[in-house]
């Protein structure tokens, strides 16, 4: 019975808790480091230079097809 009481007044109150979510600790001044900000930032340039050489083949391959028939109009 005493251990239930003792649990019982250890308990935090709502106010308590939301005092804890609305002020801030020592440890939120202190900046973090993101180890994964390097690797994010390469991903997103190498994904960029692939999509816009993508890109720039298939305005390459329709320009051909252009090419092509023009050609083929001037054949018959």
């Amino acid at each position: 019975m005493r251990q239930l009481l003792s649990e019982m007044e250890n308990a935090s109150l709502p106010s308590t808790d939301w005092d804890n979510v609305t002020t801030a600790s020592l440890e939120d001044d202190k900046p973090t480091l993101n180890l994964f900000y390097s690797g994010d930032l390469a991903l997103k340039v190498i994904y960029s230079i692939i999509g816009s050489v993508g890109i720039v083949g298939n305005l390459f391959v329709i320009l051909v097809f252009v090419f092509f028939i023009k050609k083929a109009d001037k054949v018959l």
